[in-house]
């Protein structure tokens, strides 16, 4: 029986919605624990050694599973290394071991074991460890769906944004999706974590976005642009910068927008910002737009197609675009085809 106490702090009716992996190789403990466990939780499956607790694992889902160490065939620890690497690697993993066994406790450190129960075994202390064990897991995975859904509005938000900005300019229609696409191909090709990945693609999506401040005239004008009509176009940069600089996105995209034109030698706009104070979401969106712009058609003039689009920054590579973006998209192009904007 459990104590008053055990009681008082743990959720019952919590564990009664768990299903734990028990493995021991010592009958008597096994049948001990396994009785006392199983008229508290959802579902208790047993396993008398490593192997045989991997292969359960490898066929069912668990919320936790406990393990001894010193076992048989394959001992807990060596079952709990090959669990880490699995795709459900972050179910935790508690071990039963002796204050003796210092080794092993390393190893279980090591490998990133979420809790330890000494022996000889209180029961009420292990339950208590799969209780807590599974609640801060299940409060993981609670602010993870939370998180998703509030990028996945995000993104809705985002992506209805970004299509309101391009009505009032129907020649670029679709210009910043194609930009996002590809900016954030280059980002994965050069390795960039998914996170950073994410803020790239929702940046390249509003990277216009101060074109709301742009008169319809000007951006849909089927002529060249003449110097004073062309410096209100720069003015979008910094315009979206304004638009953003109250907002508290997890990614820098208010940065991103405004830096989207600045080039590395210094040449480019609203800051004149050279090489690595360019930052380098901001250095992949501007080759990324380089690229969408100049293969696609405009107003003022037909399509230059993509091979004078990589030919374009081949040619300034480490001049006026980042080199390592510049060798990244001209990889994305290579694996996809010149048509990557049609796949």
């Amino acid at each position: 029986m459990m104590n008053d106490t055990a009681e008082q702090s743990i959720d019952l009716e919590f564990l009664k919605t768990l299903t734990i992996l028990y493995v021991e190789d010592d009958p008597e403990i096994r049948d001990l624990l396994s009785h006392f466990l199983a008229r508290r939780v959802k579902q208790l499956d047993m396993a008398v050694n490593g192997q045989e607790g991997l292969d359960a694992f490898n066929l069912n889902r668990y919320d936790v599973v406990v393990t001894d160490i010193k076992m048989p065939v394959m001992d807990g620890l060596e079952m709990a290394e090959h669990i880490k690497k699995s795709p459900n690697h972050e179910v935790p993993i508690i071990v039963i071991t002796a204050y003796s066994d210092r080794d092993y406790l390393l190893r279980a450190i090591d490998l990133g074991i979420d809790r330890y129960v000494t022996k000889p075994i209180d029961a009420d202390m292990l339950l208590a460890a799969i209780y807590k064990s599974a609640r801060a897991r299940f409060n993981q995975l609670e602010v993870a769906r939370a998180r998703e859904q509030v990028l996945d509005t995000l993104q809705q938000t985002v992506n209805v944004l970004s299509r309101a900005i391009e009505m009032r300019d129907p020649y670029t229609d679709g210009h910043q999706k194609r930009v996002s696409l590809l900016a954030a191909a280059i980002a994965e090709e050069m390795g960039l974590p998914e996170e950073r990945v994410t803020g790239i693609r929702v940046g390249g999506m509003i990277h216009d976005i101060g074109k709301i401040h742009i008169p319809t005239e000007i951006l849909s004008k089927p002529g060249k642009l003449n110097p004073l009509e062309f410096d209100i176009i720069k003015t979008h940069s910094e315009a979206g910068s304004d638009i953003l600089k109250e907002t508290t996105f997890p990614w820098p995209i208010e940065q991103m927008v405004r830096q989207h034109h600045e080039k590395l030698d210094g040449s480019g706009y609203p800051g004149g910002l050279k090489g690595e104070d360019i930052l380098l979401e901001a250095r992949i969106i501007a080759v990324a737009d380089v690229i969408e712009a100049m293969s696609s058609h405009r107003p003022y003039r037909p399509a230059l197609g993509m091979d004078a689009a990589l030919e374009e920054i081949r040619r300034h590579r480490g001049t006026l675009y980042d080199e390592n973006v510049v060798d990244s998209c001209l990889r994305v192009i290579e694996k996809h085809g010149s048509h990557f904007f049609e796949t």
